[in-house]
C-alpha cells in the first residue's frame, strides 16, 4: 500500500469509518480488523512523522464521524431546531477527536525512524498499541474529556470478553484489542496467536462469571417513552407527570423498595414547595422511595438550576439529592454562561449549574448507591462517590434526543463496562430506552428497548468483591504500559546487538 497524498488520506478516512461499524449496535468485527490493518500499513509506509500524523488524523476523523453521527439528531428536536448547526459541529468534533489517533501515529513514526529497531514486525505493534492507549486516555481526560467509544467497547457483544476491564479498565482492554485487531500486519503466526489469545480471554472471562443472583429489594424502573419534542410543552406537562405516576403505581407497587424515573423525568423545575412534589409523592411506595432525575432549583432564580437525582419520600420531601458534576459542554452548559448571558440566551437551551462532587447515597432500607446522570457514565473510574464503596450504581438518562440512532446503544455499552470495572450492578432508567438491569459482570438481566413504554420490576443484583480496577484505577494500566515499553526497549537493544 504505497499510497501518497490524498489517496492515502482517503484510504485512512474510509478505513477509520469502516472500523466504527464494529461498535454497538452493529458489531461488524471484521471491519475493525480491516480498519486497524490499514491504519498500521499506512503508518508503516508514511515517509515521515508529519505524513503519519496526517494519515492518523484522517483515520480518526472518519472513525469519529461515523461513531458520533447520532449527535446530529439532537439538533433536529423541536422547538429548538438547529439543523444547520448540526453537520458543522459533528464534523468539527470528528476532526478534533481525529487528532488523537493522529498524535499516536505521528509520535511513533518519529520514534521508529529515529530508532529503526523499534519498527520490527512485532515491535511496531507493541509501540503503536502503547501510543494508541495513551492517546485514548488523553481523549478521555483533556478538555473535560470525551471517552466515547473507546476501542475496548467493540467486545460488548460478548460479555466474557469484557471481564478484563475488571482488572485494567476499558483503556487496558483497548491495548490488547489493538494488538488482536492489528495482528495480521505481523504475519500469520501473529494472527493465530491473536485468535488464541482472544479465545483464552473469553474462556477466562466466562469462568470468572458466577451465575446471576438477586439479593436486594425489588425496584421498579419506569420508561415512559415521552418524545422530547412534547415533554416540556406547557399544555402536556401535567399529563406527562400523571403518566409517570400511573406507571409507577401498577400492580406490585406496595412491595417495592424504590421506584426509579429517568433523567429530568418530571417536566418541571423541582424546588422546595413545588406543587409537583405533592403529585410525585403518590409514586413513592409504602416502604420505599422515589428516585428520579429532575431539574432542581432552590427557589432563588439567581442560584440557577441543577441536573439532579432526587430522593423523595412519602411526605413529598426531598431527603437526599445529587447534582450532576460532569456536564456536557454546549449541550448542558455554556462556558461562562453567567458572564456571557446574552450569548447563552441566544443559543436558547440555557445552562445547568455544575455539581460539587460525586456522591454515595445511603438511605434506610435501601443499599447505598452512587448516582450517575446520563453522560457521566462514559467516564471510567469516575462513577462512585468518596468514602465507603456503594452496593450498586444508578444511571438515569434521557436519550430521547437521539432517536433510533446508534447513540443510545453505545451509551448502554459504556454503562455495562462501568459495571464490570467497578464490580457493581447498575440500574439504568431511560426516558425512551434503553432501560436495563445490569449485573456486576455487565450482563443485561432485563431491559426495555428503544421507543418502548413499560416498567421493569427486578430485585437488585448482588455486588462483587471490589475489583482491582475499582481499587487502583488506571494504576494497573500504567504498570502494563510500562512493562510493554520496557520489554520493547530491551528487545530492541538485544536485536541491535545481534546485528552488530
Amino acid at each position: 500500500m504505497n499510497l501518497r497524498g490524498w489517496r492515502a488520506a482517503g484510504a485512512a478516512f474510509l478505513s477509520g469509518a469502516l472500523a466504527a461499524l464494529a461498535m454497538p449496535p452493529l458489531y461488524w468485527l471484521p471491519l475493525a480488523v480491516v480498519g486497524m490493518v490499514v491504519f498500521v500499513w499506512l503508518w508503516e509506509t508514511a515517509p515521515g512523522p508529519r505524513s503519519a500524523l496526517l494519515r492518523g488524523w484522517a483515520w480518526g476523523t472518519g472513525h469519529f464521524a461515523v461513531g458520533s453521527y447520532w449527535i446530529l439528531e439532537a439538533f433536529s428536536v423541536p422547538p429548538a431546531d438547529y439543523q444547520l448547526l448540526g453537520l458543522p459541529i459533528v464534523a468539527g468534533l470528528a476532526a478534533l477527536l481525529g487528532f488523537f489517533p493522529g498524535l499516536a501515529a505521528g509520535v511513533t513514526r518519529w520514534a521508529a525512524l529515529r530508532w529503526p529497531q523499534l519498527a520490527g514486525r512485532y515491535r511496531r505493534l507493541i509501540l503503536l498499541a502503547i501510543a494508541w492507549t495513551v492517546a485514548e486516555w488523553l481523549r478521555g481526560h483533556i478538555f473535560t474529556g470525551y471517552p466515547w467509544n473507546p476501542l475496548g467497547n467493540i467486545w460488548a457483544f460478548a460479555t466474557p470478553l469484557l471481564q478484563g476491564a475488571a482488572l485494567f479498565g476499558v483503556y487496558g482492554l483497548g491495548t490488547f484489542t489493538f494488538l488482536i485487531l492489528a495482528a495480521p500486519t505481523a504475519g500469520w503466526r501473529a494472527s493465530i496467536a491473536a485468535l488464541v489469545a482472544a479465545g483464552l480471554a473469553g474462556a477466562a472471562g466466562l469462568a470468572a462469571m458466577t451465575p446471576a443472583g438477586e439479593d436486594g429489594p425489588m425496584v421498579r424502573i419506569v420508561q415512559p417513552n415521552i418524545p422530547q419534542s412534547e415533554k416540556w410543552l406547557p399544555d402536556t406537562r401535567a399529563r406527562h407527570l400523571a403518566k409517570l405516576v400511573e406507571m409507577s403505581r401498577r400492580s406490585g407497587f406496595d412491595g417495592l423498595g424504590a421506584v426509579i424515573w429517568p433523567e429530568t423525568a418530571p417536566p418541571f423545575i423541582i424546588e422546595p414547595g413545588s406543587p409537583a412534589l405533592e403529585v410525585m409523592a403518590t409514586a413513592v411506595p409504602p416502604a420505599g422511595y422515589l428516585l428520579t432525575g429532575a431539574a432542581r432549583g432552590t427557589g432563588r432564580r439567581q442560584d440557577g438550576v441543577w441536573n439532579s437525582l432526587l430522593v423523595i419520600d412519602r411526605a413529598g420531601a426531598i431527603v437526599a439529592h445529587y447534582d450532576k458534576v460532569h456536564l456536557v459542554p454546549l449541550g448542558e452548559y455554556i462556558p461562562f454562561h453567567k458572564q456571557l448571558a446574552p450569548v447563552s440566551g441566544f443559543i436558547g437551551r440555557g445552562s445547568f449549574e455544575e455539581g460539587e462532587q460525586r456522591a454515595t447515597l445511603g438511605l434506610p432500607g435501601l443499599p447505598s448507591f452512587s448516582p450517575v446522570i446520563c453522560y457521566e457514565v462514559i467516564f471510567p473510574a469516575a462513577v462512585t462517590g468518596p468514602g465507603e464503596r456503594p452496593r450498586w450504581l444508578l444511571n438515569v438518562t434521557n436519550d430521547a434526543w437521539f432517536g433510533l440512532s446508534s447513540g443510545p446503544y453505545q451509551h448502554l455499552a459504556s454503562a455495562r463496562l462501568r459495571a464490570v470495572e467497578e464490580g457493581l450492578p447498575m440500574i439504568r432508567a431511560a426516558n425512551t430506552g434503553v432501560s436495563a438491569v445490569i449485573d456486576a459482570y455487565g450482563r443485561t438481566l432485563a431491559s426495555l428497548d428503544m421507543m418502548q413504554e413499560g416498567i421493569i420490576d427486578h430485585r437488585l443484583p448482588p455486588a462483587r468483591e471490589a475489583t482491582p480496577y475499582s481499587l487502583l484505577g488506571d494504576g494497573i494500566l500504567l504498570a502494563i504500559l510500562a512493562l510493554l515499553g520496557a520489554g520493547l526497549l530491551i528487545d530492541g537493544v538485544l536485536s541491535s546487538r545481534r546485528h552488530l
